[in-house]
């Protein structure tokens, strides 16, 4: 959405790049047929991956789509990932393809598009810019807004983040993330139900984003914050396909046994036993799929 066609040169060269961030790889369904194409992205301390793009669409209810989700999931992990996020339309034909990979649902959004954006004359600006000394305050704010389940998926209070933040009162009360691309500008906000003009609010952050060099800007609202809909709506916003987002967990527990002697003075000190996380795709890659070409990026 940010950064144009996913299967552009970006994709196509991406060999000629020597950064560790995104894989691309190529499964073979069988002869005569047109190859599924999949790419990943994994930026370092971050702790999930991203399925970027699956191609060709026509076709992706072939069954040896599964060797390429198996594979991109392998590779996600082996790069220190410890989920695989996928986004795709609320119709998407894809949807059974991916719950039979691994992956489950954690929530849906609506994603709305803005050209025309406020003009930025007004001096009086809500919102600042995110800082160190703001990320106590942002998990508070992320724990009490965000359902467990997201909070589970996406671990947005465990990795760096970009974005601006509103206080009011000393309590921050808003916080939006601000990813940028060549083709636009993406904002995913978590606001405090207790905000009492969210279209005012929403206003003033359009406002700010308004030196994006003609760039369209994408709003997410997220499910659970569906009563900031209406006041996006009210902004001159566009609504696009409903989103699904879903994630294939790429770590599991394993029980390990414990000698007698540990386990007395664990028992002693009323402390229970831990199990080791594990990734969860530890067979060799090549078991995967012997028709799969990797590339690097």
């Amino acid at each position: 959405m940010t950064h144009g066609n996913p299967i552009g040169s970006s994709a196509m060269l991406g060999h000629l790049r020597m950064d560790y961030s995104s894989y691309s790889g190529i499964a073979r369904p069988g002869k005569g047929l047109a190859p599924f194409i999949g790419q990943i992205n994994f930026n370092p301390g971050d702790q999930n991956a991203h399925l970027i793009f699956l191609a060709p669409e026509p076709n992706l209810m072939d069954r040896a789509l599964l060797a390429l989700l198996d594979h991109l999931s392998w590779e996600s992990g082996g790069r220190g990932a410890l989920r695989l996020l996928a986004e795709i339309n609320e119709d998407a034909s894809i949807f059974e393809m991916l719950r039979l990979s691994g992956f489950n649902v954690y929530g849906r959004q609506q994603v709305w598009r803005f050209v025309d954006l406020p003009h930025n004359g007004e001096k009086n600006q809500l919102w600042r810019s995110f800082q160190q000394i703001d990320q106590h305050n942002l998990i508070n704010l992320y724990h009490a807004v965000v359902p467990p389940l997201v909070q589970g998926s996406e671990a947005m209070d465990k990795r760096p983040v970009q974005g601006y933040v509103y206080y009011m009162d000393s309590e921050l009360l808003a916080f939006v993330e601000v990813t940028n691309g060549p083709k636009g500008i993406f904002l995913t906000p978590v606001m405090h139900p207790n905000i009492r003009e969210p279209e005012k609010l929403l206003k003033d952050l359009l406002r700010l984003m308004n030196s994006s060099n003609g760039r369209p800007l994408y709003l997410a609202i997220r499910d659970y914050q569906s009563w900031l809909n209406s006041a996006t709506e009210s902004l001159g916003g566009t609504p696009g396909n409903r989103k699904i987002m879903l994630v294939k967990h790429l770590i599991h527990k394993q029980r390990v046994s414990v000698p007698a002697t540990i386990r007395k003075v664990l028992e002693a000190h009323g402390t229970e036993t831990t199990s080791p996380i594990l990734h969860n795709s530890t067979k060799n890659k090549n078991e995967t799929s012997n028709d799969i070409i990797a590339s690097n990026k």
